[in-house]
């Protein structure tokens, strides 16, 4: 049976990147009936948490792919988090120690770097660690001076050659093989031996992952090959670029807020008043001495930027559905040759997936056919299933929705469905129906349509019709608009619907009008408009 595994670190949120790595491999495991793990590699001490875990299984779950086995639902193979596994690597190592498949090497980090900087400065131009003979005099000493070893697997002088399941044939020559470390010196493995020994002890078949582990692979099968294991089949899927070029990363946040904050004028000591942080640090991420997230996000939370979604939870915040992102990110490598067709359910895409028709060239993240696509799954979606959206979409934002009941959100719903491509543009597009406007524009539309001799006398007999009205349906304000636009205008609705859309949204462009009225209700569109009369009147 085909048992595939998603291993991310929780250092973080969930990339992108690593979202699509998941995504192809539960897809595969789906198309072949097989069996989908999640793993957590997290013997990196410093930047591992739990807190990440947490929030790397909350994003998965979101994007709706449900695994098999995991530290969460447990499994045949646990333990699945790498940290409480230590006891099985050191066994494994001292195994290949014993076989001599594997030594203690005693070098400091800077006799390390001397080496390096020796080979760097002869033909062989990196360093390719070879073992360095050692006497038990000299490993006594190295003890006593309180030195730890590491355990390198040493090289087995052969060529490593594979078949890749996407890309063919991949070798790597001898020569350009090291005895790499296994076995840190503070008794946590490397991820090449641990993601080994998980692999193995967990039955893992096929390990398809992004082509940046391309020459990881090497070093795996080493590893395979001196314990004796068979290894499972490989698959290295293509990257993702950005439209621009280059690989979509967590810097492009700090790109951007960075090239922002320079344009707009913005010195580090007025960023520093702005958000409460250093002024020193501040200014060493203006001089692109520092890409640090936190650092961009303070800084686009305190300019309001709109910072490049590159984390799941981006776009989660962005107002993503993530039915969207699923079938969007399906399509970055990978497509069912069935023409021009691009719409697909997960199920769908379960059904349709092959490895044979995984591209090995880089896919282009186009954030425009992702809106696209966003909202054409905005207007296919039921009410029910957008409000829900709406109630995800409002916990991860600072947004009046977060307070609105579920039945104005089903009207603003009703109102922006066919309109919206994410829901932080019906976020922001409706924000009138909670924030009065106090400021009305933009100038040529006010000059154009409300201030043009007929625009404040037409308001002011909109509202005085709009006093006179009882039933304040949507079918029956439509009504009573058309009714005075014939009697006032020749039927020109646009003389008296524009003016009327101004005073009550603040500007010419809102849904349709006789549903925003009817939303914003008889007292508040009055008011509305009277404030908007007392704003103009002097310029009728």
């Amino acid at each position: 049976m085909v048992r595939c595994r998603f291993a991310p670190s929780p250092t973080g949120r969930l990339h992108v990147g690593g979202a699509r790595t998941a995504l192809f491999n539960l897809l595969f495991a789906r198309r072949t009936g097989g069996t989908m793990i999640l793993r957590i590699e997290d013997t990196d001490q410093l930047r591992s948490s739990l807190a990440s875990e947490r929030l790397i299984f909350e994003d998965l779950r979101w994007l709706g792919i449900v695994v098999d086995e995991s530290p969460e639902v447990g499994g045949p193979y646990g333990p699945y988090r790498q940290s409480e596994r230590l006891e099985r690597y050191r066994e494994v190592a001292e195994a290949l120690i014993r076989s001599g498949h594997a030594y203690e090497a005693w070098e400091t980090n800077e006799e390390l770097d001397a080496l390096r900087r020796r080979a760097e400065g002869s033909a062989q131009g990196a360093l390719r660690y070879r073992r360095r003979p050692t006497t038990p005099e000299q490993v006594a000493a190295y003890r006593a001076e309180g030195r730890q070893p590491v355990v390198r697997l040493q090289a087995a002088g052969i060529d490593q050659r594979f078949v890749d399941l996407i890309l063919g044939e991949v070798s790597v020559a001898a020569e350009d093989l090291e005895d790499f470390v296994i076995l840190k010196g503070d008794g946590f493995p490397t991820y090449h031996f641990a993601v080994v020994v998980d692999d193995h002890d967990m039955h893992v078949t096929h390990v398809l992952r992004a082509q940046e582990h391309l020459l990881n692979t090497t070093k795996h099968l080493a590893i395979n090959q001196a314990l004796g294991w068979t290894p499972p089949e490989h698959g290295h899927m293509p990257l993702i670029f950005s439209m621009e070029g280059g690989k979509m990363s967590k810097r492009d946040k700090a790109k951007t807020a960075r090239a922002k904050a320079l344009a707009d004028g913005h010195t580090a000591a007025a960023l520093a008043a702005r958000t409460g942080l250093d002024e020193a640090v501040l200014a060493d991420f203006l001089a692109k001495k520092t890409d640090d997230v936190e650092l961009a996000l303070a800084i686009g939370a305190a300019l309001k930027l709109e910072l490049p979604e590159i984390d799941v939870v981006d776009f989660r915040a962005a107002g993503y559905l993530p039915e969207a992102l699923v079938n969007f990110l399906a399509l970055l490598g990978w497509n069912a040759g069935e023409g021009d067709r691009e719409l697909y359910s997960l199920d769908e895409l379960g059904a349709a997936f092959s490895l044979e028709r995984v591209g090995s060239t880089a896919a282009r993240f186009d954030r425009d056919k992702l809106r696209w696509m966003n909202g054409v799954y905005i207007r296919q979606s039921s009410d029910e299933r957008l409000l829900r959206g709406l109630r995800e979409y409002a916990a991860l934002n600072e947004t009046p929705l977060a307070a609105a009941s579920d039945e104005t959100l089903l009207k603003l719903i009703s109102l922006y469905k066919e309109r919206a491509t994410t829901l932080r543009e019906l976020d922001l597009s409706a924000r009138f129906f909670f924030e009065r406007p106090t400021e009305w524009g933009p100038e040529k539309s006010l000059k154009k349509q409300l201030l043009n001799g007929r625009g404040l006398p037409n308001l002011a007999a909109a509202r005085d019709a709009l006093a006179a009205q009882d039933d304040w349906s949507e079918g029956a304000l439509e009504a009573l608009i058309h009714g005075l636009a014939e009697a006032r205008c020749e039927g020109k609705l646009g003389e008296l619907a524009q003016p009327l859309r101004i005073a009550v949204s603040g500007g010419p462009v809102s849904p349709p009008l006789f549903g925003v009225l009817a939303l914003l209700g008889k007292a508040e569109t009055l008011a509305r408009i009277d404030a908007c009369a007392a704003r103009f009147g002097a310029s009728a």
